[in-house]
């Protein structure tokens, strides 16, 4: 697993019952969506150039941990499948004061042509790249 992002959870953060809210679980998960694209080939320029799109079709998330303002976080992310026109990923969301995993993310991402507006294979050289972080014991 690489290292997507890392932040800090904030005092807006926390909900009625003192700990973080779900909104910012997401938040951290989906800022590291963004580097670990990039970190894929798929970048920022090469997304906006409208070459292709992402559509997220599946998220599923399992809360492990709370999270206080104050704590200091990282998200990991590695590779679960990389098939033609399917890539899915696993965050963890890591309390990096404890090391505790506090929550993980599986994310389903399929690419798209922008024009038709169907799925599309990947680049191949964004496949390359995803194969190379895949999980050894993935399933």
């Amino acid at each position: 697993m690489i290292e997507t992002a890392r932040g800090t959870v904030h005092e807006w953060q926390r909900d009625h019952m003192g700990h973080i809210n779900v909104r910012a679980y997401m938040e951290f998960f989906e800022e590291a969506c963004w580097q670990f694209y990039a970190m894929l080939g798929m970048t920022p320029s090469l997304l906006r150039s409208g070459a292709l799109h992402l559509a997220a079709v599946q998220q599923n998330i399992g809360y492990r941990k709370e999270l206080y303002p104050g704590d200091t976080v990282a998200v990991r992310t590695g590779v679960l499948e990389m098939r033609e026109k399917v890539l899915r990923f696993r965050h963890e969301l890591i309390n990096t004061e404890t090391t505790d995993i506090c929550a993980v993310c599986d994310f389903t991402v399929v690419c798209l042509n922008p024009e038709t507006r169907k799925s599309r294979p990947f680049p191949p050289e964004v496949a390359a790249q995803a194969e190379s972080l895949k999980w050894p014991d993935a399933s």
